[in-house]
């Protein structure tokens, strides 16, 4: 009896130990996965507002001459601007939005030994 429970408390301990370790990795993928994406975001946002407003300062400076023009210009930059803003908050939101639950393999695994552990009874 006391060798079973012996037993029995060392395969729980593994179980536990192995999930864990699981739950490390799956944490360790997330973290770079986090880094990864603010880098790329923050050169996307650095050379595209470059990028703009080289293209903003060309165009302004083309219709300088005409007042009229140029609002219209600044108007439709304005514009144009606050739609792709819009634009990639929409679809950062459908990403951050569609991922799956962090660590959904760690929790499919307890829930495993959950439904193994209550069909031994």
């Amino acid at each position: 009896m006391i060798s079973a429970l012996r037993d029995l408390a060392l395969t729980s301990i593994q179980l536990v130990e192995q999930r864990l370790r699981l739950l490390g990795a799956e944490l360790q993928e997330e973290k770079w996965r986090a880094v990864e994406a603010i880098v790329w975001l923050a050169l996307a946002l650095g050379l595209g507002a470059l990028a703009l407003l080289v293209a903003s300062l060309a165009v302004v400076l083309s219709v300088w001459p005409d007042p009229q023009a140029r609002i219209l210009a600044l108007v439709a930059l304005a514009l144009l601007y606050g739609l792709g803003a819009l634009g990639a908050f929409l679809r950062m939101r459908k990403r951050v939005m569609g991922e799956g639950m962090p660590f959904s393999d760690t929790v499919a695994e307890f829930q495993r030994d959950r439904e193994w552990l209550s069909s031994r009874r």
